[in-house]
């Protein structure tokens, strides 16, 4: 199994990616953002975990619109 982190948060508060992981990182409880970690067997085409992640965010009312967004493998 690999494990994920998908952030994702809105363009008012993160100016990139690189801003978005840095401020997660920096400080878990103050992110001005969301975060889903979840796991996927492996072996499985590359867009599949930029799809569940997504998935989780738009689930929970985000969507691409003004938003940056970071799918990073943990494990």
């Amino acid at each position: 199994m690999n494990k994920y982190l998908f952030l994702i948060g809105p363009t008012d508060n993160f100016e990139s990616a690189e801003d978005l992981e840095s401020s997660y990182f920096a400080d878990p409880l103050a992110f001005r953002g969301s975060a889903y970690t979840f796991e996927l067997p492996e072996g499985l085409d590359e867009d599949v975990p930029v799809l569940v992640g997504r998935g989780f965010a738009f689930s929970n009312d985000w969507c691409m619109d003004d938003t940056v967004s970071l799918l990073l493998v943990t494990g």
